[in-house]
């Protein structure tokens, strides 16, 4: 009955947001209104930042350990999202991990469209290490939009030469921008929030002009996945999205790449950040796993999903 009550909320909240808004500002104001009350929960402090000029927000647990973090990357499209509206999801995954996590305040679109973000992301990572944090207790995670700049991160992080992070979460994530995303092919979903209209105009957003070829070539989804850290990877059946996680993870298994996925039926878009008991319990996964990344022995991660 809650995950019911929780989905027609998420149907009503995506209608509000994207319902005859005028532009991406309003979209953003709207979204701002509606997580006003956002909470990280008990058991973790926050306060604001700053990595390499930009603003971030810090969730650190009572014990957490000075030399170890979380790069969060939030979604929105690229083009609307805060640290602040993920907070549901942010706050309990730095408790969990009893690790303080940043999350980024990258720049958004269409203002600042492609590479913006990812050039972000980059700095903020290089900022973690210069404040001498080691690269193998540093974990990178994202949702959504969030999620493919994660990869594509991992993927500037090696191509760079940069010391590797110890594991990569993905949470729904956003990682084709061409027409040939599962997004534009799945038919009729029950997801409640995201839709194929949207994910079109936040792309329009993120990559003005750019035609599909180059789209193809942007998409961190194609990338080499070979030489990158071990990846969690977690999609949800009812998703638009959740084609292209199955197709990552089928790339990752015929490259040879560490890569763990689990995919939640029934369940829709980031639901990780819903105030429901599958949320927390994702949550938990998601956590666990990137803790044994940084703190524990790289068991339990396969080239098979």
């Amino acid at each position: 009955m809650l995950i019911s009550l929780t989905r027609l909320m998420s149907r009503a909240v995506g209608a509000w947001w994207f319902g005859a808004a005028p532009d991406w500002v309003e979209v953003r104001r709207r979204a701002t209104v509606s997580t006003t009350s956002a909470s990280a929960g008990k058991g973790v402090r926050v306060t604001a930042g700053w990595l390499a000029g930009l603003p971030v927000e810090i969730l650190t647990p009572a014990t957490a350990p000075a030399d170890a973090a979380v790069l969060y990357l939030h979604g929105g499209g690229f083009v609307m999202g805060s640290p602040k509206m993920m907070r549901p999801l942010t706050g309990p995954l730095a408790v969990d991990m009893n690790t303080t996590v940043y999350a980024l305040d990258y720049r958004l679109a269409p203002e600042h469209p492609h590479p913006a973000p990812i050039e972000d992301a980059v700095a903020a990572y290089r900022a973690l290490l210069a404040r001498g944090i080691p690269s193998e207790r540093i974990a990178v995670a994202g949702d959504s939009a969030g999620g493919g700049l994660t990869l594509e991160l991992g993927l500037r992080i090696r191509d760079q030469a940069l010391p590797a992070p110890a594991v990569l979460g993905m949470i729904c994530p956003l990682m084709d921008f061409s027409p040939d995303s599962a997004a534009f092919h799945c038919g009729p979903t029950r997801e409640p929030l995201l839709t194929p209209e949207v994910i079109a105009k936040c792309l329009d957003g993120y990559l003005p002009g750019v035609p599909a070829e180059q789209r193809r070539a942007l998409s961190p989804i194609y990338g080499d996945l070979t030489g990158l850290p071990p990846i969690v990877l977690h999609s949800a059946t009812d998703d638009p999205l959740s084609g292209d996680g199955r197709r990552l993870a089928d790339m990752a298994a015929k490259a040879g790449a560490p890569l763990r996925h689990r995919e939640y039926r029934k369940l829709w878009h980031v639901f990780h950040a819903m105030p429901m008991k599958p949320a927390r319990a994702a949550v938990g996964d998601l956590a666990a796993m990137l803790a044994e990344g940084i703190y524990g022995h790289r068991t339990g991660y396969r080239a098979t999903h």
